[in-house]
């Protein structure tokens, strides 16, 4: 292995590290994010998924988001800790077990 090939292979690994943390494209809180564009706060349960829905959300981030008690969140960061806290929920991407999240795409 070359300097070039060291150095391209740390740079991947550093970028992927950096994805994780700032949640990348298949966390739970990116395609929240995606979800709820253009959300203004506070929204119902009901609105989160009409929201979501609009912004062509995956139907497992939509069925999670309608499982959710029927109330009132005054932030994407609310939204998140309930789905977090959720039994059952142990992945953070709202893909990751079909088995625990019910229908596919």
């Amino acid at each position: 292995m070359n300097d070039d090939e060291t150095r391209r292979m740390r740079l991947d690994e550093g970028a992927r590290e950096q994805e994780e943390e700032r949640g990348g494209p298949d966390s739970l809180g990116f395609s929240l994010r995606k979800a709820l564009l253009g959300a203004v706060f506070p929204l119902s349960t009901e609105q989160l998924v009409r929201l979501a829905r609009e912004n062509e959300a995956p139907a497992s981030l939509l069925s999670l988001l309608g499982g959710l008690p029927s109330r009132r969140f005054d932030s994407q960061a609310a939204v998140r800790q309930a789905l977090e806290s959720r039994p059952g929920l142990e992945a953070e991407s709202p893909e990751a077990s079909p088995s625990e999240l019910g229908p596919e795409r």
